[in-house]
C-alpha cells in the first residue's frame, strides 16, 4: 500500500509536466499511466549484454522548476541495495527462475519490450525502483525512466558490462563502476496496454486480472503481496498474465507491421 500511494504521489506531481511532451495523449480512462509497456530499439550489444544503472542514492526534486535529479553512489546493480528489493529478488529468483535468462521478447523491426518478471529488474521498463534513503524534505522514495509516469529525470546513467544475460549469477549482484560501459539511452515509446488491446479488439484484457487477483500490471510488488496471501492465486495469475502478454507480443507485431507504432505511441527525444 505504501508503494502504491508513493505511485499516486508521484503521478499527482507531474502529471502536468509530462502531458506537455507527449506526442500523442495516453488513454483518458488510466489516469495513473500504471499500465504502460515500453518498446525499446535494442541494439545487438543491448539485446546480449546484462544493463544496469548506478546505485541510486538519492532522488531531489526541485518543485519550482520539476526537475528531477538522481544521487548516485559508485556501484552498478540491477536493483536498489535495500531490504525491499533483496526479499523482492529473492521472490523473484525462487518463483519465476530468471536468472540466467534474456529479459527482452523481441518484437519486430529490432524493437523489444520487457518480460514483465524483469521489470522491476531493468530500469527502462519504466517500473517504480527504490532509492537507498529517503528523508522526504525535496526526496521521493522511488522513480521511475517513464517520463510519463513521473518527472523527467535530467541525469539518467546507464551502462552495458562484459557479461550476458546467460552469465548472471543474481539479481542483487553489484558491480564495480570501471566494469560497465557508459552508453546512450535508446529509442523507446511508451504504449498503454488499453490501447494496445482496443487495436487488437481483446474481450478481456489486463483490468480483469487486475480486479480478479488486486495485482498492477508488471509491478512486482503487488505480485509478491499476492503470493504471500495465496500461493496457487499467485501461480494462476502469472500463467494468465502470460498468456495475455503473448497476446500483446502479437497486437504489437501487428502495430511494428501495420506502420502504425507512431501513431499509438507516446515518445520523448
Amino acid at each position: 500500500m505504501k508503494k502504491l500511494f508513493y505511485q499516486v504521489l508521484n503521478y499527482a506531481l507531474v502529471v502536468l509536466v509530462a502531458s506537455c511532451n507527449t506526442t500523442n495523449p495516453p488513454s483518458q480512462d488510466d489516469p495513473m499511466l500504471e499500465s504502460q509497456l515500453a518498446i525499446i530499439k535494442l541494439t545487438p550489444e543491448m539485446e546480449k549484454n546484462i544493463f544496469v544503472a548506478p546505485v541510486v542514492d538519492s532522488v531531489v526534486i526541485d518543485y519550482q522548476s520539476n526537475q528531477t535529479v538522481l544521487y548516485y553512489e559508485d556501484e552498478l546493480v540491477l536493483c536498489s541495495p535495500t531490504t525491499t528489493d533483496s526479499i523482492l529478488s529473492e521472490f523473484a529468483q525462487t518463483e519465476f527462475n530468471i536468472v540466467g535468462s534474456n529479459p527482452y521478447i523481441m518484437l519486430d523491426n529490432g524493437y523489444a519490450i520487457i518480460d514483465w518478471k524483469w521489470s522491476h529488474f531493468q530500469p527502462l521498463s519504466g517500473a517504480y525502483r527504490n532509492a537507498k534513503f529517503f528523508n522526504a524534505k525535496q526526496q521521493l522514495p522511488s522513480y521511475s525512466s517513464n517520463p510519463y509516469r513521473f518527472h523527467i529525470l535530467e541525469n539518467e546513467e546507464y551502462y552495458l558490462l562484459p557479461l550476458t544475460w546467460q552469465e548472471l549469477n543474481s539479481l542483487t549482484s553489484k558491480w564495480e563502476m570501471k566494469e560497465g560501459t557508459r552508453i546512450e539511452k535508446p529509442e523507446i515509446r511508451y504504449i498503454n496496454l488499453l490501447d494496445i488491446e482496443k487495436y487488437g479488439n481483446y474481450q478481456k484484457g489486463y483490468k480483469d486480472l487486475k480486479n480478479r487477483f488486486n495485482v498492477l500490471p508488471n509491478d512486482l510488488q503487488t505480485t509478491y503481496n499476492l503470493y504471500v496471501r495465496d500461493k496457487a492465486m499467485c501461480g494462476s495469475y502469472i500463467e494468465e498474465y502470460d498468456k495475455l502478454q503473448s497476446s500483446y507480443v502479437e497486437t504489437l507485431n501487428q502495430i511494428i507491421n501495420n506502420n502504425d507504432l507512431e501513431k499509438w505511441t507516446q515518445y520523448i527525444k
